[in-house]
């Protein structure tokens, strides 16, 4: 037994000496550029070991999101409203993705690049035309949201233009900015609110002739029996995407935005959620129409 060991030990030795004899005859025979090549690699491969690595967005103790200061979350004195546009329900629900809680930070479009490049937001939600603003180093992830802006009116309304606006009363929530800007392009007496339902509850009482919002979200509106006489409409106007602006230089803060985004892309997502907002504002415009007549 011991000899046989002996001898495959004595024979892998033999194998290893001329396997070491034989190297530079077949360094001679390899060429020029594969073995520049191959110090090439181990060189980069070396270089990348001293990269510190970038600290994993699950350490992440917070997710900021940048939104305009007409997009913050409504704090309303007597009670709560649901804000326009879907701008702080998607980051909620990226943050659910992620595993952090959303914190929101106001910022001017022209803020955008320079809040991203600090570190200052991890992220910016922002409407088409404005995103624009930060294209330099920044990344624009599409959240799959998109709509033009449309009117919830009396369906015995005689307007069917957007010119046929002028000089009417028209409302819109602060945090339209398209909805505000397609308003006096028409020559509207325009009437700013806080909330979408304090709009559309001012369309039903007919202190406003039209209120002015997605028309993604106000075609749920219009699905629900008690808004059937208040959906008269006109043609979308403006369309823009909700776009999410991050920033090219953290690359797995970037990735992991993305994987997020990808999951909540998803057309029936966006569905849930303007049936949800629907539900949601048609209660508070309910509950602010009787409100008064409770006392």
């Amino acid at each position: 037994m011991h000899l046989r060991i002996a001898q495959l030990v004595g024979a892998a030795a033999g194998a290893a000496i001329a396997a070491v004899q034989a190297l530079p005859r077949l360094v001679q025979r390899v060429p020029v550029w594969l073995l520049a090549l191959a110090c090439a690699a181990a060189a980069t491969a070396a270089a990348w070991a001293l990269v510190p690595p970038e600290p994993p967005p699950a350490r992440w103790p917070l997710l900021r999101i940048g939104v305009l200061a007409s997009a913050m979350p409504l704090h309303s004195p007597t009670r709560a409203y649901t804000e326009e546009g879907h701008e702080l329900t998607l980051a909620r629900a990226l943050g659910e993705r992620l595993g952090v809680a959303p914190q929101f930070v106001a910022l001017a479009p022209e803020a955008f690049a320079d809040a991203l490049a600090q570190g200052r937001v991890d992220a910016v939600l922002v409407r088409e035309p404005l995103a624009a603003t930060a294209r330099a180093g920044t990344e624009a992830l599409r959240t799959g949201y998109r709509s033009g802006t449309a009117a919830a009116m009396r369906s015995d309304t005689p307007l069917r233009r957007w010119d046929d606006l002028r000089g009417k009363t028209v409302c819109v929530s602060r945090a339209h900015q398209g909805a505000q800007a397609l308003a006096q392009r028409a020559g509207a007496r325009l009437q700013l609110v806080d909330a979408p339902a304090q709009a559309l509850v001012q369309v039903r009482t007919g202190a406003c002739d039209a209120a002015l919002h997605d028309e993604a979200q106000l075609q749920a509106l219009f699905l629900r029996k008690e808004w059937h006489k208040f959906s008269a409409t006109l043609p979308a106007a403006a369309p823009a995407e909700l776009l999410l602006l991050a920033s090219a230089a953290r690359p797995q803060a970037l990735q992991a935005l993305q994987q997020a985004v990808a999951a909540e892309r998803r057309a029936p997502a966006w569905q849930e959620r303007n049936r949800r907002w629907a539900a949601n504002v048609a209660y508070e415009a309910y509950f602010d129409q009787i409100g008064p007549d409770c006392h």
